[in-house]
Order: C-alpha cells, then sequence, then structure tokens
C-alpha cells in the first residue's frame, strides 16, 4: 500500500547546522506516528519540511503518488512546480504550537473561510460541517468569538477544527500542548486521543510520553538531527534499544 507520505535520505541545514541528517520516515494510512527526543533534535524541521514550510536540502518528499521534491543529478531536491505543490498541501493539515489562528476572524470564519476560498467549496455546506466540528470540539456558543475571547485550550481546538474541515488525509501537530496549562492540556489530548480511536492518520510530535505511549502505533526518537530509534509504542517508550532513547527517557523522568 502506498504511504500516505514519503521522506527519503532527507537533509536540512541552516548555515553551517546541519539539522536533519539523512532522515527517511513513511506513515500508512489510519496510522499514528508519535515523534520525541529533545529540543534542537530536528523535530520541528522535519515537521516543516513535510508540510512544505521549509524545503529540503537533499531527499525525497511525496504525498502518495504525488512527488512534492526528487533528487537532482548533484543530489540537491528538486520541487515540483506550485500546482503539484498545491495539490500536495490539500492532503494535509497543521496544527501549531501557538494555535495561529487569525486573530481578527470568529471561530466560525477561522474553521470555514479556507474550504470556502481555497477548495471552492458551498459556504453553507462548509458552515453546516464547522458547526458539526464545533459541536465535536466541545466549543458550541463559540462560533461568534474572536480568538482573544477564548482560553488556550479553546483557541487549539478550533486550530484542530480548522485543519479538520479541510478534509485533510493526514494532520500533523507540532507540540499542540506546549503552550497549555495541565487542565487545558488534558482537554486538547481528549480530542486526538479521539481522532486516533477514528484512524486519523497523525503525526505528532510531543513531549506527553504518556499520551504517546497510550495513543501512537509508532514512536519515532530524533537526536542530533537523525532519528535513532523507532519501533512499536511500548517497546521504544519501555524498553528502548539504543543508549541515546534510554538516556533521554531517563533524563525525563519516563
Amino acid at each position: 500500500m502506498t504511504a500516505v507520505v514519503s521522506i527519503k535520505n532527507a537533509r536540512k541545514s541552516f548555515g553551517a547546522s546541519e539539522v536533519l541528517r539523512d532522515i527517511s520516515l513513511e506513515v500508512a494510512r489510519g496510522e499514528v506516528v508519535a515523534v520525541i527526543g529533545p529540543s534542537g533534535g530536528g523535530k520541528s524541521t522535519l515537521l516543516r519540511c513535510m508540510t512544505l514550510l521549509e524545503r529540503l536540502d537533499a531527499g525525497a518528499l511525496s504525498y502518495g503518488k504525488v512527488e512534492v521534491a526528487t533528487p537532482g543529478s548533484d543530489g540537491a531536491s528538486v520541487y515540483a512546480k506550485d500546482d503539484v505543490l498545491g495539490c500536495a498541501r490539500s492532503r494535509f493539515g497543521l496544527v501549531f504550537q501557538n494555535y495561529n489562528l487569525f486573530p481578527h476572524l470568529t471561530v466560525m470564519r477561522n474553521i470555514a473561510d479556507a474550504p470556502v476560498r481555497v477548495q471552492r467549496r458551498d459556504r453553507a455546506e462548509v458552515e453546516r460541517s464547522a458547526r458539526e466540528l464545533i459541536e465535536r470540539m466541545g466549543l458550541t456558543g463559540c462560533e461568534d468569538k474572536v480568538p482573544c475571547h477564548l482560553s488556550g485550550g479553546q483557541q487549539q481546538r478550533v486550530a484542530i477544527a480548522r485543519a479538520l474541515a479541510m478534509d485533510p488525509e493526514i494532520i500533523y501537530f507540532d507540540e499542540p500542548t506546549s503552550a497549555l496549562d495541565p487542565e487545558l492540556t488534558a482537554g486538547v489530548l481528549r480530542v486526538i486521543r479521539g481522532l486516533a480511536d477514528e484512524r486519523m492518520t497523525m503525526v505528532v510530535v510531543t513531549h506527553e510520553m504518556d499520551f504517546a505511549r497510550e495513543v501512537a502505533d509508532r514512536v519515532v526518537f530524533m537526536d542530533g538531527g537523525m532519528i535513532v530509534e523507532e519501533g512499536p509504542a511500548e517497546q521504544v517508550l519501555d524498553n528502548p534499544r539504543e543508549d541515546r532513547t534510554r538516556a533521554f527517557l531517563a533524563r525525563i523522568g519516563k
């Protein structure tokens, strides 16, 4: 079966600092992959490259049969034309650490505007779907509020609804609870847990090890710009093979 997303032999540098070193990762349909590791290990850069916010220096990236980047004759990544990149972007949603909602738009418009403007869908149909998402996120009554009138946890749930409204094949989460206190974190994790139960394909960069153990099919441990270890969640988190993985988990008390 073709992977929902595949990145192969990926390299990315910022100046003299090589942030991704020969990374290869595939995500199958319905799979939940948790990416863990220390700060500066390359986790967020990997997500930014997979979501086209950054461009690879070398390596390949594809969404199903849509080839986003391929290695050129010199090994450098050659990116497809804009129409192909647009097709790839339609395949995924991205939920940031800090919500990235439009501050001047209501909850309804934050969720509904992109499907109408980008996907050219009927506004009435989109708003019906948006109301269902709002209810699903526990945000009924917030439709006409702007983000500054919401808690951090509510804003993050709006961001998740916004991603789902585009009907993506895969959703990326970049430390979705890092800006939240424990009470608000629980609400957001409950939503993501529900998506996992529905077999939504997801890649979650997280520091919540208990959550990763419970929800992820596979855990990827990154350090120094490399994938040091990957495997079933219980194996990596409870019985890691690599010394660096064991040291990281011992350092954070898991």
